[in-house]
């Protein structure tokens, strides 16, 4: 095993140029080498996704790596093969023939690291490759997804242990997740089958996060008071809901001189990159984005993070205002809220979440629209409009994405959004024609041009357009899109020897079984989702509501039971300032009574004990300080003994 975790340090200096391995990731990396079922909990920004590459790099063999995420899996293995490992990865947006042959290349040895969607486990072409497979570790990132607690089940998650059964004892196993309640870690180890797990989180403390709630029915003129002070510390992200109300703040902050930019899912994916670039170096000090913006981004300054509106769950606002002072230096995670707010949030919730026949009648439209048969499969991903699910099915456009992704998470469909814009070709002449079209030619650059698109390409390309990444192209071409196009276009239209297709960023659906009649899942399924939804959302506006610490009330929903007040949220700060309100042992004492008998609320206990309220707080506060009381995420805003 030392001489594995020496082998580890000296490549995680050769490949990444790390001396050594932040605290907590030498003890994840030495767990898997000793062959331990590993469940990691980092927070965001954590280094989760090192816990893995360093080690795949050191096994004879390769590490299957499961991940929902397609997008991210295509950044990280982009990642892995700039710093000189070979990885790739598979799933349904990639044509049948290609995922063929990267499995041949992965039973050649060819790939440390294989990124693989989940539902990919269960095909036909996966189950008789994985014999041939030579795995040292599976990795399941993402592992909240097991759960159906999680607030991003995936049932194709469950079946991960099923799919890999044949090598479940041969290899080892690490799952890893910056967002797992108890219930949902239990699950995870349950579902994955991990006998004697090796359970290693780093906590979830985060001293340097100064947790506040701005509550108040001016939210634009709160909003404007906390970006100029927030300004004065450093760089900013503003969460802002909508794409409308991003472009809004942008203009809103930039006419008040902070330079402030709009990303969002409509902005041209080069425009996207160069927002986050100036936003990472520091020229574009301040970015108004929807959920869409963080996910594979790093900027360890990043001085403060305002929610305009409530997030659905506390793992998504976690996540989202953990962007904050990576650094280590203090930092603001700041939620605007109103008294509307929770009630406009669950309307929304409630008005977009579809019944079971609205899922089928959505389920039915999409595949006419791909004109799909009962019984037929589809072979390759399509594009996809939203339009025709909300126009023919008569739903709202709400009801018509959450469609899509209840589809989607229950591994009906695979659909991801945001593909990068692709290049399609196909030859019009076959193999031998080319050659002779290069020859004949009296222009040795096109002749050059049109040998390096058929290798790129490849031989499928004289039998299908085959579709590649557009900035893989123009990178390896050394051309500017604009040229590429006009180059294209004299192949095609004067020589006649090709066809191309230019594909913008887009959503890509795949149906991943053959058409049924009726959806493989019942109602109380769909009601059961739908149900824990609303109360991730009852446990995020209980967030709102605490009175007491607002570290400890996110520590203790994580399953950290040992979080202390922090001395310096909104909370904590408003009753240490109020020096008048400090309780007596008393008054402790009949809180603690009260609190004995059954859970209470701060108004419960100002009713039961006749209190003043910032005595009872403080009272609740230092319960929780001396470890005889915590919140009780379960119900929001009542407090129960230890």
């Amino acid at each position: 095993m030392q001489d594995y975790y020496n082998k580890a340090e000296s490549n995680l200096k050769k490949f990444w140029g790390f001396d050594a391995f932040r605290p907590g990731q030498d003890v994840v990396v030495k767990s898997v080498f000793d062959g331990n079922e590993t469940l990691v909990l980092f927070p965001t920004g954590g280094g989760k996704s090192l816990c893995y590459q360093v080690p795949a790099t050191v096994f004879e063999g390769m590490t299957l790596v499961i991940s929902p995420l397609v997008a991210l899996m295509q950044d990280q293995v982009q990642a892995l093969k700039a710093k000189g490992v070979s990885a790739t990865f598979i799933n349904s947006t990639i044509p049948s023939y290609e995922v063929e042959q990267r499995l041949v290349n992965a039973r050649n040895g060819m790939y440390k690291l294989l990124y693989c969607a989940p539902e990919r486990l269960k095909t036909t072409l996966w189950e008789a490759e994985l014999p041939k497979l030579n795995i040292d570790l599976v990795a399941i990132d993402e592992a909240h997804c097991v759960s159906e607690w999680g607030h991003d089940f995936r049932p194709s998650y469950r079946e991960i242990r099923t799919s890999l059964e044949s090598i479940a004892d041969e290899t080892r196993w690490i799952a890893l997740t910056a967002t797992a309640t108890p219930e949902v870690q239990k699950d995870i180890v349950e579902s994955l089958g991990f006998e004697k797990p090796n359970v290693i989180s780093r906590g979830f403390s985060r001293p340097n996060l100064k947790w506040w709630v701005v509550k108040s029915e001016k939210k634009k003129q709160k909003l404007e008071e906390s970006v100029k002070k927030g300004a004065e510390k450093g760089d900013g992200l503003i969460y802002g809901g909508t794409r409308k109300n991003c472009e809004h703040l942008a203009e809103r902050f930039s006419r008040l001189g902070i330079k402030t930019e709009a990303y969002h899912a409509g902005v041209e994916p080069e425009k996207r990159k160069a927002i986050q670039q100036r936003w990472i170096t520091g020229e574009t000090p301040l970015v108004a984005a929807t959920n869409a913006f963080g996910m594979g981004i790093d900027k360890p300054d990043c001085r403060y993070v305002i929610h305009e509106e409530m997030p659905y769950s506390l793992e998504a606002y976690y996540q989202e205002a953990g962007r904050a002072g990576r650094d280590g230096d203090e930092s603001f995670p700041i939620l605007l809220y109103r008294g509307s707010d929770y009630i406009k949030a669950d309307e929304r919730l409630d008005q977009s979440y579809p019944t079971l026949d609205e899922l089928n009648h959505a389920y039915q439209i999409l595949c006419d629209s791909f004109h799909l048969a009962v019984g037929s499969e589809m072979q390759e991903s399509r594009s996809f409009d939203v339009e025709q699910i909300k126009k023919r099915g008569k739903l709202s456009y709400g009801k018509a994405m959450s469609s899509m992704r209840l589809l989607d998470q229950f591994g009906i469909i695979a659909m991801q959004q945001e593909v990068k814009p692709a290049v399609g070709i196909q030859f019009t002449l076959g193999s031998s024609g080319l050659k002779t079209f290069r020859e004949k030619c009296n222009n040795d650059e096109k002749a050059e041009f049109t040998d390096k698109l058929e290798r790129m390409f490849g031989s499928m390309a004289f039998h299908n357009i085959i579709q590649l990444d557009e900035d893989y192209v123009l990178d390896k071409l050394g051309l500017r899109r604009n040229t590429l196009v006009k180059a294209l276009n004299v192949l095609m239209q004067n020589d006649q020897i090709l066809v191309f297709e230019m594909h913008k960023e887009r959503t890509l659906v795949k149906v991943l079984e053959a058409r049924s009649r009726k959806l493989p899942f019942t109602k109380k399924e769909v009601e059961s989702h739908r149900n824990n939804l609303f109360r991730k959302l009852e446990q995020m506006h209980g967030y709102v509501l605490t009175e007491t610490c607002r570290e400890v009330y996110l520590r203790n929903y994580f399953g950290d039971t040992s979080a202390k007040p922090c001395g310096h949220c909104d909370n904590c700060l408003r009753s240490e300032s109020d020096k008048t309100s400090v309780p007596a042992s008393e008054e402790i004492e009949m809180i603690y009574e009260l609190l004995k008998q059954e859970q209470h609320s701060v108004e419960e206990l100002c009713h039961l004990s006749e209190l003043g309220k910032n005595k009872v707080v403080q009272a609740v506060q230092y319960l929780i300080k001396e470890e005889k009381a915590t919140t009780n995420p379960s119900k929001p805003g009542f407090y129960v003994l230890i």
